[in-house]
Order: structure tokens, then sequence, then C-alpha cells
């Protein structure tokens, strides 16, 4: 039997052992120490099977690139101007400072070059926030009737700031009024029970208008100009948005409209009485669809609340007066063929980002044949519309690759 007594005082430490070789990363996540960078050069054709209603082939161009690794700055160093991963390491012994202490190096200086500057400059277009194909259109859903006339238009808040402002609806009457009605919620605009009725200063032209963060942007009827109304505290900005069409027929005492022909006006937007700007909203924001006075080309500008215009498109081979509306769905223009016939078609689809006509169509619905607004709301990705007083939306299939349109 052997006996263990406690455990004595610790000894001094012993010699270093003898230099081992060379290590080897075995990084965890060995990705953050290499760059992909392009090899010069065409780019190689990818061909991909693919199943929609039929099989189709697919070619894309698919960008060659390589891995190279690089060895990363070590913390407290900058590289020098003009390096970037993938050239040769460069040489600390000449110039190479540490970035703390003195800050007139010219390796460091105060930026990490890793990292952009923020941009503090204009808005810019940027890129599609959400990439989405219009594939089908449901069934409509009707939420009540106006009490109004047959001809206007009903939203919900685009982008609402509290839940609050989102179960309110509004309602405007007519092709072209200076007031706006607002409902608590949809059951309090079924029973037909107005919680404000807003007279706002000018005459809001067309049935185009939106409500965005709680202001109702309209087009100032006979003018270029554009407003937004806030609903809150009845502070208005008004922007003109350029050289579009907006003469009109004149007004008579009674409020109508005297009849006038089309020497006497512009064009009106989808050929719809005192229509010449159709507000749109999507994922990317607000955008504003409209025609030259001298021409029936389509137009598109991407537009901050503050009426700053971001960028501006002519569709082409589009006729603004042979379309009956049209809206924008991620970043894409669609347009509908007939407003007036029982079963239509959205025939038109063009991306804003890619400047690209997309082929096909979508079978469009009109129950009661009498629509007079068509709108795309982002926060429940439904499609908006009014026709012949009736409030409807409809449910709307999106492809995040391909759309199952019809040929």
């Amino acid at each position: 039997m052997k006996l263990m007594g406690f455990q004595g005082s610790r000894g001094d430490p012993g010699l270093p052992g003898p230099v081992g070789p060379p290590g080897r990363c075995n990084c965890t996540f060995p990705n953050m120490y290499v760059h992909r960078i392009p090899i010069p050069g065409p780019p190689v054709i990818q061909v991909e099977e693919k199943m929609v209603p039929v099989p189709v082939v697919v070619v894309k161009e698919v960008e060659v690139t390589r891995l190279v690794p690089f060895e990363p700055t070590p913390p407290g160093f900058g590289p020098p101007p003009g390096w970037s991963p993938g050239m040769p390491k460069p040489d600390l012994s000449e110039n190479g400072t540490l970035l703390f202490g003195n800050f007139t190096d010219t390796w460091g200086n105060y930026t990490n070059f890793t990292t952009p500057e923020p941009y503090t400059g204009p808005p810019t277009l940027g890129y599609n926030r959400r990439e989405c194909m219009l594939a089908a259109v449901g069934i409509p859903v009707l939420h009540a009737e106006s009490q109004y006339g047959e001809v206007g238009s009903w939203m919900r808040d685009a982008h609402p700031q509290s839940d609050y402002m989102a179960e309110k609806r509004w309602v405007t009457d007519g092709y072209a009024s200076p007031v706006l009605y607002e409902y608590e919620n949809e059951r309090q605009m079924m029973n037909k029970v107005q919680n404000i009725k807003y007279y706002v200063d000018y005459l809001a032209s067309g049935t185009g208008n939106l409500i965005y963060n709680g202001s109702y942007y309209y087009h100032k009827h006979g003018s270029t100009a554009l407003v937004r109304y806030d609903l809150e505290t009845t502070d208005q900005i008004e922007a003109e948005l350029g050289d579009i069409a907006h003469r009109d027929c004149g007004r008579l005492p009674d409020h109508t409209f005297e009849d006038c022909n089309e020497t006497e006006r512009h064009p009106w937007l989808y050929s719809r009485p005192h229509n010449y700007v159709d507000f749109a909203a999507d994922e990317n924001g607000l955008w504003v669809i409209y025609m030259r006075p001298d021409s029936y080309s389509l137009y598109v500008s991407k537009i901050e609340p503050d009426f700053y215009i971001v960028d501006t498109w002519e569709v082409p081979d589009v006729n603004g007066t042979e379309l009956a509306d049209a809206f924008i769905m991620c970043g894409v223009l669609y347009g509908l063929q007939s407003a007036t016939t029982r079963d239509s078609r959205i025939s038109l689809a063009y991306d804003l980002f890619s400047n690209e006509t997309i082929p096909g169509q979508v079978a469009w619905y009109n129950p009661y044949q009498g629509l007079t607004m068509l709108h795309y709301n982002p926060v429940d990705s439904r499609l908006y519309f009014f026709d012949d007083r009736r409030l409807l939306s409809v449910n709307v299939r999106m492809d995040d690759d391909e759309p199952d349109y019809e040929n």
C-alpha cells in the first residue's frame, strides 16, 4: 500500500522548448481570408432546364470568378492607398507605421479603407428592395360600396407608421374633388360612418391619388404641381413635376366641367377624364406615372416623399391613353388592357431597374366593368381597385424567379 501526502508548492518555470514547425491556419471561416475577383474575359453561358406550365430552357450569362487568398490587415494598421485584396503584400519596412500615435502617416490616416465613406449626396435609385414577378391574380373581394358616385378611388396607407393608421381607409368621389373622406376602419367604411372629411386647398385631379406615411398625395388640377397634405397637422408642401400633361377642360360655376375636345386640352392619362397623374407605391417607395403635353408616351418618375425626383423613365412603345390603368410592384410597371370588359389582361410588364420589357400576360377580372382606380399596396401585397362604386381588392401570386405568364 502506497501513501500519498499533500501536494507541495509550485516549482520554478522550466526552460522554453524547441521552436516548432511553421503553423498552419485551421480557420473556422476560411472565407474571411479570401476574396472573389473576376477573371478577365467574356462571361460563361450557363444553360439549365426549368419547369413552368411547359418545360423551358433558361440561358444565363455567368461571370467567371476565382478565390484569391489575402492576409487580413492586423488591428492598428491600414493598407496603403491603391492597395486591394489580391495584390502582393505591401512592404512594411519603408513606410509602414502604426495607425495610433502618428495620424499623418501615408497608410492609415483616419479612414479604414475597407469601409466606404457614408453617402451624403442626393437620393439615388439604388437596388431593387424586392425582386418578384406577378404570376397570377386571385378572386376579387368586395369590401364595401361607396356612398357616393360610381367613379372614385379608395385607399389604405401604403406606408403606415402605426397599427392605428394601418386600420384606416380613405375614399374619394368623382374624377376630380377637393374632398377626402376618412373612415376609422373597414367596418365603419362598410357601414358608411365617416370619421373625418378633409377639404384640401386645391382640386385633386384624377383618381390616382395616394395615402403614404400619413399624408395625402395628389395632383393639383390644371397645373404641373404635386401636393403632399399631412393628415395629422394639415401642413402641405407643393412641388413642380416638370413638363407634364395638365391642361384640362374649363370648370363651370356648379363645379362641373365644360365639354371640350382633344385640341383644347392635353391628353388624359388612361383616357380617363381629368386624369393626368397616377401615384404608385411599392417596396421601393413612391412613384408617379404621367404623360407629356405633346406626346402619348408613358413616363414614370421615382420620387422621394418631398418630391425630389430620383430618376425618370420613358416606357418604350407604350401609349398612355390606350392603357386602362397601371401599377408598380417590386420595381416593375404593369399595365391593364381594359377597365370596361369583364375579362381583361395585364398585358404590360416593364422592369424599371433593368429597363427591359417582360413578355407575357396575366388574366384580370373586372366584376362590375367600370374600373376607375387600381393600386398595389406593399403592406399586404394586394391590389386595390374601384369598380363602379364598389371597393374591392384582390390577392396576387408572386414568383421570385420566373413568372407563369400566359402566351
